[in-house]
């Protein structure tokens, strides 16, 4: 029994880039009451960094789901969730570092708790949990066959 590809594919794109919008969302609207866009736009929109982080996270996501075994929803968030934050902590230290940070990994972690300000992280885990129970699994049949089914909430 495994994920499909395009379940897989949806699930990453999903949880992904609305996380990332749910970030981008409410930042926009504290850089509106600081009256500041500039570290916005710069951080969001500009950073080409910021949409390697998208394509390794959609790509990390996927393969997740697609090579795991299908298990309990209640799990799918611990897995992804994990594989989500580490991510964007492999991502934040290594842009770090690319600047030339003293200490990339404090600045990977401050970027997480960043995250964690900017509801990133919980809408990550939210759309975990909620696209955990859509995805499509393909059960093997004895008899070589192939059927696709739901996974349901076990």
């Amino acid at each position: 029994m495994t994920v499909t590809w395009r379940s897989a594919v949806s699930y990453a794109l999903t949880v992904v880039i609305g996380s990332w919008m749910a970030g981008a969302v409410v930042d926009l609207a504290w850089s509106a009451a600081a009256d500041s866009f500039g570290p916005w736009v710069s951080l969001w929109v500009a950073n080409p960094l910021a949409y390697v982080f998208l394509a390794a996270t959609t790509l990390t996501l996927t393969l997740t789901r697609r090579f795991t075994a299908p298990m309990p929803v209640w799990r799918v968030p611990l897995i992804d969730g994990g594989a989500y934050l580490l991510v964007l902590l492999l991502w934040a230290g290594l842009s770090a570092w690319r600047e030339g940070a003293a200490v990339p990994v404090d600045d990977a972690f401050a970027t997480a708790g960043f995250a964690m300000l900017t509801l990133q992280l919980p809408s990550a885990w939210l759309l975990i949990v909620w696209r955990a129970r859509h995805l499509r699994v393909v059960l093997t049949q004895d008899d070589g066959g192939t059927t696709a089914a739901r996974v349901t909430g076990q």
